[in-house]
């Protein structure tokens, strides 16, 4: 029997969905939304295959979480692969990550410009 429920896509809160899903397209080397919603409050991105989704709402006084603890402690992060660690910690930075802390020699933890923590991991993609 197969599973009768499917992750649709995972959604970040955040101040300005359009902006956030920008830096995400960025990063992953996705196309951005072509129709975010008309009052910006909502954005979308699939990767090119169609196989991940992430969505973007804004939230009326969003505030970011804390990291690693503390008053907002993060309630999900994303793990994403990167082929090479450095170049794509130098080129997250660029485009308005903040990080947070070397991990281990595998992965390091960042804030996107919304403040979700998120981790770049060492890992060996396929060509």
């Amino acid at each position: 029997m197969p599973p009768l429920i499917r992750v649709r896509a995972v959604v970040l809160d955040c101040p300005d969905p359009l902006a956030l899903s920008g830096f995400y397209a960025e990063l992953l080397g996705w196309p951005p939304d072509p129709e975010p919603s008309a009052d910006n409050s909502w954005a979308e991105l699939s990767s090119p295959d169609c196989s991940v989704k992430v969505e973007f709402q804004r939230v009326s006084g969003y505030r970011p979480p804390t990291w690693p603890e503390g008053e907002r402690p993060q309630m999900l992060h994303l793990d994403l692969r990167a082929a090479d660690l450095e170049a794509e910690h130098d080129r997250a930075v660029r485009l308005g990550a903040r990080f947070l802390a070397d991990e281990s020699p595998e992965f390091r933890v960042y804030a996107d410009p919304a403040g979700h923590p998120f981790c770049l991991c060492a890992v060996d993609l396929p060509n």
